[in-house]
Formats: C-alpha cells, sequence, structure tokens
C-alpha cells in the first residue's frame, strides 16, 4: 500500500533547497543560515512520524547536511575574499555626463557642493546612472522603481503583497568584473535602501522571500571584462520613499556608496 505523502518532508526539502542556495548569497548569507538547520530539523520530525512517506525527509536531511558544508565552504570563501580586498580596495565614482543650463540668479546664490565627496554621505547622493568602482568592479545604478508592487507581483504567483504602509521598490544595476581571476568571480555587490529617518532595508530584513523580475544574478561568476544586469526588490515604508538614498556596495567590505532614487 502506498504510504501518503508527507508534507511536512515536502516543507523539509524545500527549506534545504532555498537554504543551501541562499547561504552563497552574498548579502543574505544569514537567511541560508537560518533555513538550513530549520529543514534538518523538519526532516528528522517528518522521517519519524508513522505511516507517511520518509523518501522527502530524508532528502532533506542530506541535502541540509551537505548544504551546510558548502555554506561553511562559501562563507570563508567570502571572508577571505574580503579580507585581501579590503587590504586594496579604494571606491571610486563617476557621474553620467549631463548638459549644464545656465544658472539662474537663484541657482546662482545656492551653496557649492564638493563633486569629490559626492556619494560620500545620504545628503549628498550620486544621481542615477553613476557608477562606482574598485580595483575588481564596477556597479552602475541604471533605475529605480519606487511603485514596483504591481511589476513584482507579475513575477511569481509565490510573491506576496507588501505589508500594510510599504511599497515594493526595484533597483536595476549593472556589474561589471574588472579582475583577472582565472576562476572568475561572482557578483559580491549589495544595495540597501536607507529611509528618510535613517533606518535601513534590504532583502535580508524582509519577512517574505521575494523574486525579482528579471533578477540580479549574484551566482553565476564573471569574466574579465563581463558584465550582468539585473532588478533587486527591497520592501520598504510607503512615507516618503522620495526621500531615501540607496548605499550600495561594488563588493564586499567596500566602502557603501549614496545614490539618490529620483
Amino acid at each position: 500500500m502506498k504510504k501518503p505523502r508527507n508534507t511536512l518532508g515536502l516543507v523539509a526539502l524545500i527549506l534545504a533547497i532555498a537554504g543551501t542556495i541562499l547561504s552563497c548569497v552574498p548579502g543574505i548569507i544569514i537567511l541560508g543560515w537560518i533555513l538550513l538547520p530549520a529543514s534538518f530539523v523538519l526532516g528528522l520530525v517528518a522521517v519519524l512520524q508513522k505511516d507517511k512517506a520518509h523518501g522527502q525527509g530524508l532528502a532533506a536531511i542530506i541535502i541540509s547536511i551537505v548544504g551546510t558544508i558548502v555554506a561553511a565552504i562559501a562563507f570563508i570563501a567570502v571572508i577571505d575574499h574580503a579580507v585581501d580586498q579590503a587590504l586594496t580596495t579604494e571606491t571610486t565614482t563617476s557621474t553620467p555626463a549631463a548638459s549644464s543650463p545656465q544658472s539662474t540668479p537663484a541657482e546662482s546664490n545656492a551653496p557649492a557642493t564638493n563633486e569629490g565627496d559626492a556619494g560620500s554621505s545620504r545628503e549628498n547622493p550620486l544621481p542615477i546612472g553613476s557608477e562606482i568602482t574598485t580595483k575588481d568592479w564596477k556597479v552602475t545604478v541604471n533605475s529605480v522603481d519606487l511603485n514596483a508592487d504591481e511589476k513584482v507581483a507579475a513575477a511569481s504567483d509565490f510573491n506576496e503583497p507588501a505589508t500594510d504602509g510599504f511599497s515594493y521598490v526595484l533597483i536595476n544595476i549593472t556589474a561589471t568584473y574588472l579582475g583577472n581571476d582565472s576562476q572568475g568571480q561572482m557578483p559580491w555587490a549589495t544595495v540597501d535602501f536607507v529611509s528618510k529617518d535613517g533606518k535601513t532595508y534590504n532583502l535580508a530584513s524582509s519577512q517574505k522571500l521575494t523574486l525579482a523580475p528579471e533578477e540580479f544574478d549574484q551566482l553565476s561568476p564573471l569574466f574579465n571584462g563581463a558584465s550582468t544586469t539585473g532588478n533587486i526588490v527591497i520592501e520598504v515604508p510607503t512615507d516618503g520613499i522620495e526621500q531615501g538614498t540607496l548605499a550600495v556596495q561594488a563588493e564586499l567590505l567596500a566602502d557603501k556608496k549614496f545614490f539618490a532614487v529620483k
């Protein structure tokens, strides 16, 4: 007689796979470390259930163990890479070329800003279209969609609506590898949204696992001169959304540079 499906085992299996993947993604590694032990425990419980199929529970246990080993290796690699880059990395910025219209009397009396400090603080952010560059990476913020709820909903049936008082923001970025590693490097670029009151929001801060349309690929290694472009989705407070800024790191432990959102 065929044993009935073990729903708990299926959940454990899904969490094990998701945990293994997320534990290798910079910026949300912590989610992987949370899901892996949870999947292991659920897998054990599923296997101990009587009169239920045990295959998926066993698979979850095995994948969670293997995933933990992979996560540990990935974590060590991230730390090693970060320490090496921290000793040599300096982030530079460049802004898109723009015409210079004649200033009005009101503009001429405005306080001058130091262009060399652009991006170094929330008060003096870089415009959309600017790029930041380190020794190994160049990252460009191509666009910011402050009202992306419909696009996010259409991206996946699993995506939940934004929490009341929150909206989804889509940030489109391009990462270009400038280094010469013969094995290539995965893009380590991260993007945070800093609200008008100074709170930081990112993938890890959301209670939902949300998939972005045309998502930014952080898992495929790039070789010298290659680029990848995609979207990052962040759930942020709707109130004062246009007064927020983006905090972008071209790679792990590089200096944060701030971008305007409009």
